[in-house]
């Protein structure tokens, strides 16, 4: 599909069938995290985890769940209605979650996180080109940060130094997504623009 159509395509599914996805598909889902920028060619601080083991899912999972059972927290994060449904699966129980790691930095900290979320979101859109649903995960792994004892991130096998910051569920949705409306109100925007002396855009200038 076009760009256009590919955007409107995407979105955050969470209600995944059980087949495990095929190898061409996490193949050309990889393929889109090596295309993705990483700042300062750091590409050495960057380490992928493919996971389709769902004991290693499992206790992944166990902080997060842990963390679904405070409700006020979990209603200031998702709000009081959602907080409110039965404690579920971090990862949605999807057949494939995708790790994106980094080497943890001092010379320039913030920057694993833009890395991580270009990565992250190229594989998003790929999985969507392809048909496939995913949804981003950041509660697990933010609630391993916070519950320290149910930190299970050592079953991921990762590098010295590094830490997992950003993944991706990946698998066939239950139902098939339609394409949605792009809000155009969605975030706030404003413009500075140069202007001639009576403050006309000059780019508006015929």
């Amino acid at each position: 599909m076009d760009y256009s159509e590919l955007i409107r395509y995407r979105q955050s599914i969470r209600r995944f069938t059980q087949e495990q996805i095929s190898q061409s598909d996490l193949s050309a889902i990889l393929e889109a995290a090596l295309s993705a920028p990483v700042g300062s060619n750091m590409n050495q601080d960057i380490h992928l985890t493919v996971v389709q083991n769902r004991d290693v899912l499992d206790k992944l999972a166990q902080a997060g769940i842990k963390r679904w059972e405070d409700k006020e927290t979990m209603a200031k994060i998702v709000g009081e209605e959602v907080a409110n449904m039965p404690v579920r699966d971090p990862f949605s129980d999807a057949p494939t979650v995708i790790f994106v790691s980094h080497r943890k930095q001092d010379v320039q900290p913030g920057i694993e996180y833009s890395n991580v979320a270009c990565i992250v979101y190229a594989m998003h859109l790929a999985a969507t080109d392809l048909r496939l649903g995913s949804v981003l995960i950041w509660g697990a792994l933010e609630a391993m940060r916070e519950i320290p004892e149910l930190d299970n991130t050592d079953v991921l096998e990762l590098p010295n130094n590094f830490e997992p910051l950003l993944g991706i569920a990946v698998g066939y949705p239950q139902q098939t997504p339609k394409p949605r409306d792009i809000k155009t109100d969605k975030f706030t925007i404003n413009y500075l623009m140069e202007t001639d002396g009576d403050g006309t855009i000059l780019s508006q200038k015929s």
